[in-house]
């Protein structure tokens, strides 16, 4: 039932005191628990970062699968503007990621019939850090937040923005940077967000049917440059980087870097079309060019380690090796990831997977399961494993991910640790992870099911590291994890490539659902993908996420630094799996004292397309 809106503030100011923390002493049942063995490092870190955490209300197993079968309903019945629905659920509610995103969505629904006074009141329940985006837009609409640096992000950014944050630019056209703004009109039109780029030109005062904007928009959709010498600098710039955009994409990469070339004012670029310059560059290895792309670039995209690389390495070509040292320094401050090793390595240092910090002790890591917002991502979890229900797994995790953003370094630590004992391993990972300064390596990468792996890579002649590195892009260890186009268990092997493995190795087909049967399936197709690719690695990687057919598209005509071959991937999905899983392949080579633990070495040159 629907409230009066005239009822609305009062029933819900009821519903919100009736509130009560219920705890429990029942217990989720836990599975036998893995070991693992956690060697500290020489010396501790002696961060002021401490355990400290004080538990919140228990919730047992019953209260977290209640609130969960309520979920869908509710979010159905508030995006339907039922006020009701979302005060009675949030009455009944502890804090917990379920309550965040029932109250998000009532805002945005409240924010929409511009019902502030209720608006206001479930704002201020909502953490700063838990509040969406349409949210603030809102708030910003109602007056209750004014930050220039969000309003300039947005209109910054050329993708589809909810309905609350276009009415947000549209209400502040006047104030905004207008070059940014039409920017963002041009942007909208090249995304075919044509109602969005109206209505924002409207507010700007202009249009986008007819006159010079209406050729810039037919220029866009039609790719044709005949008419560009006709628009001004930031039009025709705009439509250059399209034009160039689509043709990197394209992997063509000679054409794409003259369009972008065409451009005489790059303020007009967006962020991927800044990036597909530079991997032009990149590719036809014009490093001067790059170095000049990349110092152009917005400040925050020149600060991704991924162009403070690129940035050392053309400077060093380019006999500039003192600034090159600098960038690398910067680039290896960035943590763990691709661009940080490689620069590691040039600086001369190499891959370092020593723990810096003892594990956390069995007094914390009790400490954290007494926590009610664990205890029901755990319910959630637990629940999840038994029936195969994978939505309630992923609520699971984002109730872990709730629960845990508040922890200091220490705790999160003890929060991994609880989490790789409930066999709950991508959560484990993720809380591993997020770390900075105290690190664990041992659970940021955890080595389950040893001698499968082990026994599998061995038979198939495949390095161990790699296929750890794989599984843990794959799936994060999730047993029986299942992809939105089909991919199955942990390595992720489609039931198409299955049955044609099952066919030449004497298999059932269903054995991909084993654990047994999946690992042995994704190693036999890591080691066919490696030989039919000219026995690369990287070249192999691609091809087990995108098929092989695209991994030999993107190769060049001749030999390529491996590093260049990932970067200048066309699919951002497959480009970034390439990365990390060779990453993740280093950290695990050194974790399992194996021989390859460069990052550079492991990326090698990819041979000539033949």
């Amino acid at each position: 039932m629907t409230v009066p809106r005239n009822m609305t503030y009062a029933l819900t100011t009821l519903a919100i005191s009736l509130v009560a923390a219920c705890s429990s002493k029942q217990a989720p049942k836990k599975p036998a628990p893995e070991t693992v063995i956690l060697q500290p490092s020489a010396t501790q870190n002696a961060s002021a970062d401490v355990f400290a955490w004080q538990p919140r209300a228990g919730e047992n197993v019953n209260q977290s699968l209640n609130s969960y079968r309520q979920l869908e309903s509710v979010l159905n019945a508030v995006k339907m503007d039922n006020d009701m629905a979302a005060s009675q659920f949030l009455a009944q509610q502890h804090n917990s990621a379920m309550a965040e995103n029932v109250r998000n969505e009532w805002l945005k629904s409240l924010g929409k019939r511009q019902q502030f006074a209720t608006f206001k009141q479930q704002y201020q329940q909502v953490e700063p850090e838990g509040r969406h985006q349409e949210v603030r837009c809102y708030a910003h609409l109602f007056g209750m937040e004014n930050d220039a640096q969000f309003v300039n992000k947005l209109v910054r950014n050329t993708a589809r923005l909810p309905l609350g944050c276009n009415t947000l630019l549209q209400n502040r056209a006047g104030s905004l940077n207008q070059n940014d703004a039409w920017r963002r009109v041009r942007g909208l039109i090249s995304n075919n967000q044509i109602t969005d780029a109206r209505n924002l030109a409207a507010a700007l005062g202009g249009s986008i049917d007819g006159g010079a904007e209406g050729l810039l928009a037919n220029a866009i959709r039609t790719g044709s440059t005949a008419n560009l010498g006709s628009l001004n600098a930031q039009q025709s710039s705009f439509a250059w980087g399209v034009l160039g955009l689509k043709l990197a994409k394209e992997q063509n990469f000679g054409n794409a870097f003259n369009y972008y070339s065409q451009a005489s004012d790059r303020s007009q670029f967006t962020d991927e079309q800044f990036e597909w310059y530079a991997r032009s560059a990149l590719r036809l290895q014009r490093w001067a060019d790059l170095a000049n792309i990349i110092e152009t670039m917005p400040a925050d995209l020149q600060k991704d380690p991924t162009w403070l690389y690129w940035l050392g390495r053309s400077y060093q070509h380019t006999g500039k090796g003192n600034q090159a040292k600098n960038l690398y320094q910067q680039a290896a401050q960035t943590g763990r990831n691709f661009y940080a090793l490689l620069a590691t390595e040039e600086l001369g240092g190499k891959v370092n997977a020593q723990n810096n910090v003892s594990p956390a002790s069995p007094n914390q890591v009790n400490e954290i399961s007494r926590d009610g917002a664990i205890q029901r991502a755990l319910n959630l979890f637990h629940t999840s494993q038994q029936s195969g229900d994978w939505k309630m797994r992923r609520q699971a995790q984002t109730e872990w991910r709730y629960a845990t953003r508040g922890m200091n370094e220490t705790t999160r630590l003890a929060a991994a640790q609880l989490a790789f004992n409930q066999q709950f391993y991508e959560m484990a990972i993720h809380s591993a992870d997020s770390t900075d300064h105290l690190l664990n390596f041992n659970l940021r990468y955890i080595t389950p099911f040893q001698n499968l792996v082990q026994a599998y890579s061995q038979q198939n002649g495949v390095d161990a590291a790699w296929v750890y590195g794989l599984i843990r892009q794959e799936s994060r260890f999730v047993l029986g994890a299942q992809s939105s186009v089909g991919a199955q268990g942990l390595m992720q092997v489609m039931p198409s490539t299955a049955s044609m493995i099952a066919r030449k190795l004497g298999m059932s087909q269903s054995e991909l659902y084993t654990m047994d049967g999946n690992i042995r399936m994704g190693t036999w197709y890591m080691a066919d993908a490696r030989n039919n690719l000219q026995n690369n690695e990287v070249l192999a990687t691609a091809g087990y996420n995108a098929g092989p057919g695209r991994a030999r598209k993107w190769q060049a005509s001749n030999s390529l630094e491996g590093a260049i071959y990932a970067e200048t991937i066309p699919f951002n999905e497959t480009r970034d799996y390439v990365k990390k899983v060779m990453t993740n392949a280093t950290y695990y080579s050194a974790l399992m004292n194996l021989p390859r633990t460069s990052l550079k070495q492991r990326m090698g040159v990819v041979p000539a397309r033949y």
